[in-house]
């Protein structure tokens, strides 16, 4: 069967849930999201479409870093594949939600700034902890979004990561690279 695979940019109407299912831990999520228009009645004045709504699925580490790192009204982009379900309602009426198994997900950029840390830098109590340079690996290992800096981050390393500046400056660089100096 062919899949359908769709990036949905929108923001949270709830907090993250995280559910256990047969094959272990996941969050779910519901995103809403509108067009914003020109009226064409009149000039100059704005109009929002009704909202869209979408389930969004986010299963292993990424649904844990989900369920860390999103808030309600935060703006997200998500994409994935879709999956349309129809049920019945008490009533005897059909209704149907779009629901979303998430491939890749993270903050909207467009609405402001996110500062992220890698798995492996939170702590080594963490799956995937950090290697013998201290940073995670950067093929299995998800990144954190985070409000604050050291917030979320267990023990001693909290302090360290609150002395960060709040904004990133550049890209990741070992800290044996050159240019890191």
């Amino acid at each position: 069967m062919y899949e359908t695979y769709v990036t949905v940019q929108g923001r949270l109407v709830a907090d993250p849930v995280v559910k256990q299912g047969r094959s272990g831990a996941f969050t779910v999520f519901r995103v809403a999201q509108s067009e914003r228009h020109p009226d064409r009645s009149e000039p100059g004045r704005w109009t929002d479409s009704e909202p869209s709504f979408y389930d969004v699925s986010v299963f292993r580490g990424m649904g844990e870093n989900a369920a860390r790192s999103l808030r309600k009204g935060h703006p997200v982009v998500v994409t994935g594949k879709q999956r349309i379900r129809q049920f019945r309602r008490d009533d005897g009426s059909m209704g149907a939600t779009v629901e979303l198994f998430a491939d890749s997900l993270g903050h909207d950029l467009r609405w402001g700034v996110t500062h992220y840390t890698r798995n492996g830098d939170l702590a080594p109590a963490l799956p995937g902890g950090p290697g013998p340079d201290g940073f995670g690996d950067p093929e299995h290992d998800a990144y954190v979004v985070r409000d604050e800096p050291g917030v979320g981050v267990p023990g001693a390393a909290a302090a360290a990561v609150a002395e960060q500046p709040a904004l990133d400056s550049g890209p990741l660089v070992r800290p044996d690279d050159e240019r890191a100096a």
